[in-house]
């Protein structure tokens, strides 16, 4: 019954979100102008949503997504007030097949591979998931008054399905760190290099990114690049726009908005996104903290009455705030502990100590460097029906009960069974952006909603599940996409500041600390 009433609230969700306009409501804020630098100071109204505002929010392009997945006209969603001159649109031709990732020249061992990786619609029960079952109702504490095991972690898995529905829309936003090219911005949609790769040779500037910058771009229903908008400064943006199957519109606008610092100050009365959407944060803001925050503790994990104070740099129009700005400080308060994330001049997150928040990944989800027997090939056929069959992963040829461990701190998700599929499988999250997928295991050595450590193990490889022979399918997902676990830039990569930048960063974040008072 409570799985059958999970389902029923899911599919509402789902069809709220195809047939229901997803309202934008500004709250009310009060602006308080500081006599001594000019900063902003935004305090909390005690309703969540209000009829006026003094800094209403314009429509934000996220907002506008959401209503229209689909882009027909994808220009309709930015701030028009924002234009000032508009250069001639110039246009970028794309032959057909150019975007798609090449052919990989690795070759596939038969026996050490599968094509029935996708996960199908329900798991299966097998002897070691009833026993599991049965050792944690054992262990239930029948006078507490909770779920029980199953039904939290089905629970789990229904609010994490849900928030997967609510960003499946397909619309993404970045910041650029120092040293970031335009193949790690694309990849936070699994988009591949290639695409990147003739974007830059078509429009050379989007080959010298700097630090600061901020992309948010959509995907068609297909996966596709569909509209791109880039903040080159705070006096200039991009607009990419896909006008057929072999062409995108280039247009830069040139804007004069006025940006200000401003502090923003609440009390969570709901989740953690609409809390601060009530305090005029746009989705790109609201993304962007919860980026800086995901090594620390996990925003859907706040509570009601926690507390936060956010110092963020906005552009204003006419003195109304657009969906525009940069997120240079969050501080949330959560039971009797702090959590901060400042930003350094690098565009990463640190803690207020200088501290690395990104984690530090392995390659590989093993003591040692495996033989790959099949390559991530989005483009693999498969050897009966010759049809594509994307491979969404790396299949490392492994002798059964090879251990498995976890490439960084995460938390187990999902542990299931799928006999026409995956076999015996694991899901790892790591962070708010991040998850890793094991398949084909002989047996888990984990549980859901269990916290585990880089190197620890997690399973023991095996042949389960549609296999031609042994071995470990392994799969890493940025925000629900599969990217090449070969090829991509590790969470963490190059986040090291040098010892005379780590000072200089101390120095502002002491600054930056008096200013998130509560």
């Amino acid at each position: 019954m409570f799985l059958a009433a999970m389902a029923s609230i899911f599919i509402g969700i789902v069809l709220m979100l195809k047939q229901q306009e997803i309202p934008n409501n500004p709250s009310s804020v009060n602006v308080v102008t500081s006599e001594n630098n000019g900063q902003s100071i935004i305090e909390p109204q005690n309703t969540l949503v209000a009829e006026s505002s003094t800094a209403e929010e314009k429509p934000n392009s996220a907002d506008a997504s959401l209503e229209k997945p689909n882009v027909t006209s994808a220009l309709e969603h930015i701030s028009h007030s924002t234009i000032m001159a508009n250069e001639e649109l110039t246009y970028i031709d794309i032959q057909d097949g150019e975007f798609d990732e090449p052919e990989s020249n690795e070759t596939t061992d038969e026996n050490a591979t599968s094509y029935e990786d996708d996960f199908i619609a329900q798991d299966d029960i097998d002897d070691e998931t009833i026993e599991r079952i049965q050792n944690e109702a054992a262990q239930k504490n029948a006078q507490q008054e909770k779920l029980d095991p199953e039904a939290e972690s089905a629970l789990d898995s229904f609010l994490d399905v849900a928030d997967e529905a609510l960003r499946i829309q397909n619309q993404f936003s970045y910041t650029v760190a120092r040293g970031d090219k335009l193949a790690d911005v694309l990849e936070q949609s699994g988009l591949s290099a290639n695409t990147a790769k003739v974007l830059e040779k078509k429009f050379p500037q989007l080959a010298n990114l700097s630090t600061g910058q901020q992309f948010y771009w959509v995907l068609d229903k297909d996966g596709e690049l569909e509209y791109m908008n880039w903040l080159v400064s705070e006096k200039e943006e991009k607009i990419f726009e896909r006008k057929s199957k072999n062409q995108f519109s280039v247009q830069t606008i040139q804007k004069e908005g006025v940006w200000k610092q401003d502090v923003v100050k609440g009390t969570l009365n709901g989740d953690f996104t609409s809390s601060l959407k009530a305090q005029g944060l746009s989705n790109r803001q609201i993304n962007q903290l919860a980026a800086g925050l995901q090594w620390q503790i996990a925003t859907n994990k706040l509570k009601k009455g926690d507390k936060f104070v956010i110092l963020l740099k906005r552009e204003y129009i006419n003195g109304k705030v657009t969906e525009l700005g940069n997120v240079e400080a969050i501080r949330v308060v959560s039971g009797k502990k702090s959590y901060y994330a400042i930003q350094a001049d690098n565009g990463r997150y640190y803690s207020l100590h200088g501290e690395t928040l990104g984690r530090g990944f392995s390659r590989y989800p093993l003591q040692f460097t495996p033989r790959v027997s099949s390559p991530f090939n989005p483009r693999r056929l498969h050897p009966v029906t010759r049809r594509v069959a994307p491979h969404k992963g790396v299949d490392f040829g492994l002798p059964v009960g090879t251990p498995i461990i976890a490439p960084a701190d995460g938390v187990v998700e999902h542990v299931a069974y799928q006999a026409n599929g995956a076999g015996r499988y694991i899901k790892l999250r790591h962070g708010g952006q991040y998850t890793t997928v094991y398949m084909h295991l002989s047996r888990q050595l984990v549980r859901p909603g269990q916290t585990v450590k880089k190197g620890e193990r997690i399973g023991l490889s095996g042949n389960t599940g549609r296999s031609t022979g042994p071995h470990l399918h392994y799969e890493f997902h940025i925000n629900g996409r599969p990217v090449n676990p070969m090829t991509v830039k590790l969470p963490g990569t190059g986040s090291g500041m040098p010892e005379k930048e780590r000072k200089a960063f101390l120095v502002k974040a002491r600054k930056i600390e008096a200013q998130l008072k509560l």
